[in-house]
Formats: structure tokens, sequence, C-alpha cells
């Protein structure tokens, strides 16, 4: 019996604005967000803190739970309505009992507007690989080298690393993927913040442009 394939697709509507429109929605939502920024200033709060959690839960259960970080900025009013729109996500999860414990994490990642640290990991490797490619590069010191000659030792982008009891100075993008790749028998880590992996995809995407 010849073997057959089936699909299945999806299709959604989505309305393109001019860009005159677009700006213009864009400012209303400017206004009403500096209008809610300057309210919370005026309560003596530098920022607020929202923390995401399903609206109801099943007793007897762990929950993951997750604070965003929301500046005082326009940009407060959007990120408010993705912290309601977050917590119906999250509660849907729970009541599939498919809540993953990351997943409050990433949600207040995105409504922060930070990289996601569990999901870059990736792009850094991807972009490594592109970054030797591009300069035919075949050997870690090549790499180090080439890499230390971009920085032209801009100190903001080199990392303290530790080999054989010696520490020294590497380009950052170097060293985090000497870390990543031995996790388990190396005295160097990665900062909590993700900012070292952050800060070596934005090198790597402009060295590999």
């Amino acid at each position: 019996m010849e073997n057959v394939k089936i699909t299945e697709f999806g299709e959604v509507s989505v309305p393109v604005m001019p860009k005159k429109n677009w700006d213009k929605k864009l400012s209303a939502v400017k206004e009403n967000g500096i209008r809610i920024a300057d309210k919370w200033r005026a309560q003596g709060h530098a920022f607020i803190v929202e923390i995401l959690a399903p609206r109801e839960v099943c007793g007897g259960q762990p929950i993951p739970l997750a604070a965003a970080k929301i500046e005082l900025n326009w940009q407060i009013g959007v990120k408010l309505k993705m912290v309601e729109s977050a917590r119906d996500m999250i509660t849907g999860a729970h009541m599939l009992d498919s809540l993953n414990p990351i997943f409050p994490k990433v949600l207040a990642s995105i409504i922060e507007g930070q990289g996601l640290y569990e999901y870059g990991i990736g792009e850094f490797f991807l972009l490594y690989g592109k970054f030797e490619q591009k300069y035919r590069l075949s050997r870690g010191k090549d790499t180090r080298a080439k890499m230390a000659n971009l920085i032209n030792g801009n100190t903001c982008y080199m990392k303290a690393y530790e080999d054989r009891g010696k520490t020294r100075l590497e380009p950052l993008p170097y060293a985090v993927r000497n870390i990543l790749s031995h996790v388990g028998n190396n005295p160097n880590m990665l900062d909590a913040e993700g900012n070292d992996l952050r800060a070596s995809i934005e090198l790597l995407r402009t060295w590999v442009r």
C-alpha cells in the first residue's frame, strides 16, 4: 500500500496599516504610556514589578512564578497589557497540566525586553560557526587572535578566564564558547543575568554581517 502523508495548515489574517496610520496609533500609545509612567513616578516609584502566575490553581501543586520588572517609560502601558495576557497563558498551561517551570521566566524576559538566555545558546554557536567560516579559521588560537584584533583592546568585550591556574583576559565570545563547551569541569562561569552571552551574540552578529 502506498504511504500517504496527511498534512494540515493554518491561516491568519493580519491587517497591514499604512505607515502614517501606524505612526498615529503608536503616538497615542506613547502618550498613554507616558501618562501611566508619570502617575507611578508621582507615587515615588522608580519602576514596578509584576508577578506572573496563574489566576487560579489546583491545591497541592507547586506553581512556578516569575517577576517582570517594568521601567517607567512610554512602554509601560503595552507591557501591563502583556502581563495580563501572560497570566492568561500561564493559567491555561496550568489547566492543561503543561506548565513548564521555564514558561513564566520566558514571558517575563519578553515583557522586560531582555534576550532569552536559555534560548540564546543555540544562536551563539550558530554565529560562532559563521564567524569561523567567514574568516576561514580552523584552530582555536586563530579564532582567539582574530577576535582580539577586532576588539582592539576594548576591555568591555574582554573576560577574565582562568586556565591551568593562570588568569588572563580573553575575547568575550571566545571565553563564552569555552565555558559553554566545558560545563562541569570548568572553573569559569557566565554571569547569572546572561549579559556575557547577550554581548557575545551582539558582537558576533556585527562581525558576520
